[in-house]
């Protein structure tokens, strides 16, 4: 009953108008019956003060007829009087205006009674006034007041109050309901509103004529439930467009809760694997996902990215993503994204094969060549040395001598064969730091620059961070750049080799020589193998090859820059070696 508003303003009047009543009404009756029975008591004071003073003379003569008869006119003049009696100075009633000459018990005790008193009749309140005559030597003359019409003016009046009252409640009530529906209909129609458009209803305004404040309420809901609606229809649509963009994926993208139940799932996902909102990831994706080892919970814990390969047992390659989001109810969950890769590696490891057969190919080609040569010497000077055995030992020996230096030429080349075929085989890795690499790379071909009047330079930067490498490996890559730039230096040049850090996971060695650079056409070519720009028999071309295959195989970058008539920069890229886990080394301390 008093949810509704009406009702509670009425309530809510009415008490109000009740309290006022009773408030009004108890000051008014008192201090109305306050004034009424002064107003008596004064009249009946000056009524029993003209009795004393007209009393006096026949109380003298003892003239009773005069003063019963005086009496009796006083009680008949006014009918609010009660009685009149005179009592003696002994306290003794004398004199009284009653018709009969009994004179009732309970009035004898106000004979010697000298102030005013209050005395309860039948029919009411008598106010008894005793005033002296001839300061009271003649006795005492007592007027009763009756106190009824005081008291029946004051019920009369209260009476009104409360009709005025009562009446002015009806009319209040009758405006409050007159004004709560000019209030409550807009209200109702305003709340209709609110509720449809709770229920996604965003088409119907609220309809409230005028120009009030519930008007500007209701257009202002108006508004807002526009606003709402191109908001809603705005998310409705980027919405949709990131669904098509998710569903024209070639991954598998699915969102799984905190609880392993699957939130989303793409259309790539829904058309390979059959999965659909609502199912446990467990149960949809166990099959093909490494489930022993709870990815979504380690993101969770973690609050990582992570990224997996996985080979699932039905031999299908993925690569894995996982990344944590919070979800539409606020919840915790995680994105997973899983490309299937099995097609690319299978091409891959085609690619890779045709790779290798024309790399041992071209191989093949170069060590033909590069063999040919000092081959056919040592054929040669075998030849020689053997027609002159007999005639020309010395000639002999020095065909010998060829030969022999032949042989160390076809050693030398099948020796860079061996390591251009051990360079991608995985080697111990050790942490070291770039100054020590560069320490021992220079310490090698010191001897040669001194020879040749080339003067190296070091630029090394402090606090490089140290990395983790085959020590040996990288020293001869930067052996081997060092040498090349000797070469190219010749007499009098200069060579500068710098360290620096590149960013947080990588550090960088530098070799700059000041030489005639290299001829734009070579520069795309210094990495392939049996190429080489040096004359016969001071190179072989597998130098540089080997080099970048060592340093790809470490994970890092081989890269040459040069300008004609400016030198060659060689930079040798290499990741910074990664921290120990966190209590490392102090197993069992």
């Amino acid at each position: 009953m008093f949810r509704r508003f009406d009702s509670k303003i009425i309530v809510s009047f009415c008490l109000l108008m009740l309290a006022g009543g009773v408030v009004t009404t108890t000051v008014l009756s008192r201090n109305l019956s306050r004034e009424l029975v002064g107003a008596v008591e004064r009249s009946g004071t000056a009524l029993s003060r003209a009795l004393a003073a007209g009393l006096a003379e026949p109380l003298s003569h003892h003239d009773h007829v005069a003063v019963r008869r005086d009496l009796v006119q006083a009680q008949s003049g006014n009918p609010d009087i009660a009685y009149v009696f005179v009592a003696s100075d002994e306290g003794q009633v004398s004199d009284h205006s009653f018709a009969v000459d009994g004179f009732p018990a309970d009035l004898l005790q106000l004979a010697e009674r000298t102030t005013p008193t209050t005395l309860r009749v039948e029919d009411g309140l008598v106010r008894d006034l005793p005033q002296p005559i001839a300061e009271g030597a003649l006795g005492t003359v007592h007027v009763g007041v009756s106190l009824r019409w005081a008291s029946a003016t004051t019920s009369a009046s209260v009476t009104n109050v409360l009709l005025v009252t009562g009446l002015a409640m009806l009319v209040g009530i009758a405006g409050i309901l007159l004004l709560a529906r000019l209030i409550t209909r807009p209200m109702l129609g305003l709340v209709g509103a609110a509720k449809r458009l709770g229920r996604g209803d965003y088409g119907t305004p609220a309809r409230v004529a005028g120009r009030d404040e519930v008007a500007s309420l209701a257009n202002t809901f108006n508004t807002l439930a526009s606003q709402i609606r191109a908001r809603m229809a705005e998310s409705e649509e980027l919405r949709s467009y990131v669904e098509r963009i998710l569903d024209h994926m070639d991954a598998e993208v699915c969102v799984i809760s905190e609880d392993g139940v699957i939130d989303y799932a793409n259309r790539m996902a829904t058309e390979r694997r059959g999965v659909s909102a609502g199912e446990k990831c467990a149960t949809a994706l166990g099959s093909e996902r490494p489930c022993a080892t709870c990815s979504v919970t380690e993101v969770l814990e973690t609050g990582r990215v992570l990224n997996r390969s996985h080979v699932s047992p039905s031999g299908r390659h993925y690569e894995l993503t996982y990344f944590p989001m919070t979800g539409r109810d606020g919840r915790r969950a995680v994105v997973e994204s899983a490309l299937d890769v099995t097609e690319q590696r299978k091409l891959a490891e085609r690619v890779h094969r045709a790779e290798r057969l024309a790399v041992a190919g071209s191989v093949a080609a170069g060590v033909v060549h590069t063999i040919n040569n000092p081959l056919d010497g040592v054929t040669r000077a075998l030849g020689l040395a053997e027609s002159r055995l007999t005639d020309n030992p010395e000639k002999a020996r020095k065909m010998l001598a060829l030969a022999r230096e032949g042989t160390e030429r076809i050693a030398a080349v099948t020796h860079r064969l061996l390591v251009l075929a051990r360079a991608e085989e995985p080697s111990e890795h050790t942490p070291v730091t770039l100054d020590a690499i560069v320490a021992q790379a220079v310490e090698v071909v010191q001897m040669k620059a001194q020879a040749t009047g080339a003067r190296i330079e070091l630029a090394l930067a402090p606090d490089v961070p140290a990395v983790s490498v085959d020590p040996h490996g990288i020293t001869e890559v930067l052996v081997n750049l060092l040498m090349n730039a000797i070469d190219a230096c010749g007499q009098g040049g200069t060579i500068t080799v710098a360290t620096r850090v590149v960013d947080a996971a990588t550090v960088e060695i530098t070799t700059r020589d000041d030489g005639p650079g290299i001829a734009p056409e070579h520069l795309e070519r210094v990495f392939e193998p049996f190429f080489t720009t040096k004359e016969v028999g001071r190179g072989t071309g597998l130098g540089l090859s080997v080099a970048r295959r060592i340093v790809e195989a470490h994970g890092g970058e081989l890269e040459v820059t040069s300008t004609p008539g400016s030198g060659a920069t060689f930079r040798v890229r290499l990741p910074i070696a990664a921290p120990p886990p966190a209590g490392a080394g102090r197993a069992g301390a």
